[in-house]
């Protein structure tokens, strides 16, 4: 498992996604104030839809809703669709359909 091949993946990968943070952070810089409350608006009214209202999948979450390609936002929208999932199947649900 600890080839130099796999490594070398490693390492490509762990780069790339600098990368991609990167520009993703130059983009939201880049934006105005009504740019960026533009962007956040439509993004959580995308995340309550698929996790909330929909109680959708991940993946359900990624195709289906944000249309993208899954390894778009994977490590962070992840964490958040698990942790909306846990917190909405605990005995305390709360109700979020607002």
């Amino acid at each position: 498992m600890d080839s130099p091949e796999l490594a070398a993946l490693r390492e490509a990968w762990t780069e790339e996604e600098a990368r991609q943070e990167a520009e993703d952070e130059a983009w939201w810089d880049s934006l105005t104030m009504e740019g960026r409350a533009q962007a956040f608006r439509q993004v959580c009214k995308l995340i309550h839809r698929a996790d909330i209202k929909d109680r959708g999948s991940y993946r359900y979450g990624v195709y289906d809703i944000f249309n993208v390609d899954y390894i778009d936002g994977m490590k962070h929208y992840m964490a958040i669709h698990n942790a909306i999932s846990k917190a909405l199947s605990s005995p305390e649900e709360q109700q979020f359909d607002a």
